[in-house]
C-alpha cells in the first residue's frame, strides 16, 4: 500500500481510487480487503465520516462490534436500510465479488454521487475510508503537501 509521503510520518497509506459507478456499485481494491480481513459474504458497516463532509468510513461487522460504533450496529435490523444517530448515517452491507452495492438513498446519505472519484485509505488499523479525490487535493494543498497530491495521480484506479 502506498504511502502518499514516503518518509513523511503521519501521512495517509492509499489503496487506490475507486469509482462509484452508475450501476451503483463501489469496487473495494483488492489489497485494502485483504488488508482489513474482509471476504466475500462478509457484512460490512459504514458510516459518514466528518458531519457534513461526502464519503464514508468502512470495517467489517465483527471489528465495528468492538468500537464505539458498537451502540449503532445494535440498532440495526435490516440490511441496506440507512439508520441515524447522532446526525450521522449508517448501514450495514453484505460484500458481493468485492464490491459495495448501493442505491439512491445511500449516495444521498453519505453525500457521494455517481461518477465520484474516492481514494480509499487507510484510516486507522480497523478502518478503511472512501473519501473523493477533491477533498484529499483541498486538505493535502492546505498543508503544502503538493508530494501526495502528485503521488495520487499515480495510484491504481478501480
Amino acid at each position: 500500500m502506498p504511502n502518499l509521503m514516503p518518509g513523511k510520518p503521519g501521512t495517509k497509506e492509499a489503496f487506490g481510487i475507486s469509482e462509484v459507478y452508475d450501476d451503483f456499485t463501489i469496487v473495494i481494491p483488492p489489497k485494502a480487503l485483504k488488508h482489513y480481513g474482509i471476504s466475500d459474504r462478509d457484512v460490512i458497516f459504514l458510516v459518514t465520516g466528518q458531519r457534513g463532509k461526502s464519503g464514508f468510513g468502512m470495517m467489517k461487522k465483527e471489528t465495528a462490534l468492538n468500537t464505539v460504533f458498537k451502540k449503532y450496529l445494535n440498532e440495526i435490523v435490516q440490511l441496506e436500510k440507512i439508520y441515524w444517530g447522532n446526525k450521522r448515517a449508517f448501514i450495514m452491507l453484505e460484500i458481493k465479488n468485492g464490491l459495495i452495492h448501493i442505491n439512491e438513498d445511500i449516495l444521498k446519505a453519505f453525500f457521494i454521487t455517481i461518477g465520484d472519484k474516492l481514494m480509499v485509505a487507510k484510516s486507522t488499523t480497523l478502518t478503511m475510508s472512501f473519501t473523493p479525490v477533491e477533498v484529499w487535493i483541498d486538505i493535502f494543498n492546505k498543508h503544502g503537501f503538493s508530494e501526495a497530491i502528485e503521488n495520487m495521480k499515480t495510484l491504481p484506479v478501480f
